[in-house]
């Protein structure tokens, strides 16, 4: 008989999947909260943040997905307790179980939560746990001679060269 052997590549989308999965409700018990405490005074805008987060959350849900599909792994159970989360999966027939730690777990989730959000995070770009690039911040690149016009590279009005206008006859005196 012949063993499948789940590559670090496929441990690495199961575990992604975790984190999403998660972070995915959170965020979704959040903005619930948000929009029913009546506490803020705008909480539109707090709830368009959350939502924003999710929204990232499902887009890349969405392609951990069909990586899924492609390589033929399931997630059958998920189980959380006190010191881990755990999961048992079907990847090509044949089954396996991840574990991985809370406080680690707790650790990726919050920082994956904070780039999904556009906001700073402590750790690299790329995931520790798991070799897998999250949400990636663009920020403008400096002026190289050439400028790209994707919406992501383009400068902010901060950052742009402020126009040469023409004195006008009447500022002229």
């Amino acid at each position: 008989m012949i063993t499948v052997v789940v590559t670090k590549e496929e441990l690495a989308l199961i575990q992604n999947y975790l984190y999403l999965l998660f972070i995915q409700r959170i965020f979704e018990r959040d903005s619930h909260i948000l929009e029913d405490s009546g506490v803020l005074r705008t909480p539109d805008l707090y709830v368009e943040l959350v939502n924003t987060g999710a929204d990232r959350t499902g887009i890349i849900m969405s392609e951990v997905k069909h990586e899924f599909r492609k390589r033929g792994i399931t997630v059958h159970h998920i189980r959380q307790d006190e010191s881990t989360v755990q999961a048992s999966f079907t990847c090509r027939d044949s089954g396996g179980d991840i574990s991985i730690p809370m406080p680690v777990f707790r650790l990726e989730m919050y920082e994956r939560m904070r780039a999904y959000l556009g906001l700073k995070t402590s750790l690299p770009i790329t995931s520790l746990s798991t070799g897998v690039e999250p949400y990636k911040r663009v920020e403008p690149s400096r002026y190289t001679g050439r400028r790209s016009r994707h919406a992501a590279s383009m400068p902010t009005t901060a950052q742009r060269r402020p126009l040469r206008r023409p004195v006008s006859a009447a500022a002229r005196g």
